[in-house]
């Protein structure tokens, strides 16, 4: 036998060591508890967050369930009204980190360091006793009376209660994983479809390549045959086949959930101005520039390269063309365009550019109160291995600190105290 404990955490992530540090400090040391990943070491895709600078929490996290898709959104509010942002950070703060809150509600460490989360969270492992063992990939999970078995390379483990916390599939070149989703559903429960999300949006124009690189403002919406699914205001990125930054990653979200089918993503490159507005604007500046070729004709309004693309995708070629050669007609196509710049999505995003697994084990099969399996007594689960996914800016790991307190907690709770264990 290789390990028997009281407590065993499978997953080394954010959410599996708050859930083993919660754990320890609600039995002090009373009890054998370990935690298990399959990498050379624990918290590898925790040190990515923020750009290394750890989006810890948002302000607005635990009351803000807009923010999040999941399959039970009740079960979702029930966790976050057992731990909420103030909970975590209160946690945090117990092991030694200092936060300071920026812009739209994110909350960073004061150190801007994202290893400094980890290393407190590793220390005050230590304190508690509770080992980190890498390398270690748990294979098999089964019942055998009241206790848990799990098959490892180097061997059985048993222990009474078990919290799976080994993540979701994205980023697998951090250490994102896929076998949590087995070991859940090979105790009997059940998992959604899982997508690539906060990523990248592949898509395809004709256009791309000449504007790799630029970054634009503009009001952006994924789309269908049925409407508009979401959309959001902010800078986009535009990059090889695909379209990018932060707005982007929000609609990836949005589309990770919606209906199958064929969508696309809409630009609006000036949000400000209504259609007929932009019309107006445009009318005068062919009566002020008319001297102008095309190819110059927006310059001032968007980047030379948006606007030469712009008015290409217009159909307005050949932009060696005089500006007074416009038509009220061509006008009207422009603006169109501008307010409605058009981009299919031309398949699934890639795992290794995806922040964050869309999908999962889901909630409503977990007890929102206890994190602990409503089909297993004992079994428990946190993090993103279960169907809760979130918008950038520190949802995500707030989803991981809040489900993997919880979860520590109550399966301490669970065990008998060290009193009772003399006494049986």
């Amino acid at each position: 036998m290789l390990y028997d404990l009281d407590l065993a955490v499978i997953g080394g992530g954010a959410s599996g060591l708050a859930a083993a540090v919660a754990a320890g400090r609600e039995l002090g040391g009373e009890f054998k508890a370990a935690v298990f990943d399959a990498q050379p070491r624990c918290g590898r895709k925790l040190l990515a967050t923020g750009n290394g600078r750890c989006n810890l929490t948002n302000r607005g996290a635990a009351a803000n369930s807009n923010c999040y898709h999941t399959d039970d959104m009740n079960a979702l509010k029930r966790v976050f009204s057992c731990v909420n942002v103030q909970d975590t950070l209160g946690f945090f703060e117990n092991i030694g980190l200092v936060c300071r809150e920026e812009e739209e509600g994110r909350i960073y460490p004061s150190c801007g360091q994202a290893s400094a989360v980890l290393d407190l969270l590793r220390l005050e492992l230590a304190r508690l006793n509770i080992p980190e063992v890498c390398g270690c990939r748990i294979e098999k999970l089964r019942r055998d009376g009241g206790e848990f078995v799990m098959n490892s390379p180097s061997g059985l483990i048993k222990a009474k209660n078990v919290i799976v916390a080994c993540g979701g599939k994205a980023a697998p070149n951090l250490g994102g994983v896929d076998w949590g989703y087995s070991l859940l559903c090979s105790m009997g429960h059940t998992a959604t479809r899982l997508d690539p999300s906060l990523c990248p949006v592949p898509v395809e124009s004709p256009h791309l390549n000449s504007l790799k690189g630029i970054r634009a403002y503009a009001k952006a919406s994924v789309c269908d045959e049925r409407g508009v699914i979401y959309s959001d205001s902010g800078e986009v990125q535009f990059g090889d086949k695909a379209l990018s930054g932060i707005v982007i990653f929000q609609l990836s979200s949005a589309a990770a959930h919606a209906r199958s089918g064929e969508k696309w993503i809409e630009l609006d490159m000036l949000p400000e101005r209504s259609e007929q507005e932009l019309a107006g604007m445009l009318t005068r500046r062919r009566a002020l520039l008319p001297h102008l070729t095309l190819e110059n004709y927006l310059t001032g309004v968007f980047n030379k390269r948006v606007g030469m693309c712009l008015l290409k995708q217009a159909g307005m070629s050949p932009l060696s063309r005089s500006v007074s050669q416009l038509s009220d007609s061509d006008i009207r196509k422009i603006a169109a365009v501008i307010k409605r710049w058009r981009f299919p999505v031309s398949g699934k995003a890639q795992w290794n550019s995806a922040q964050v697994t869309g999908g999962g084990v889901r909630l409503s099969e977990f007890d929102g109160l206890t994190m602990q399996s409503r089909l297993c007594k004992g079994l428990f689960a946190a993090g993103e291995v279960l169907n809760v996914d979130g918008f950038c800016g520190g949802f995500n790991l707030q989803w991981a600190w809040s489900s993997g307190i919880l979860a520590g907690r109550s399966a301490a709770a669970l065990l008998p105290s060290k009193s009772n264990r003399k006494g049986n």
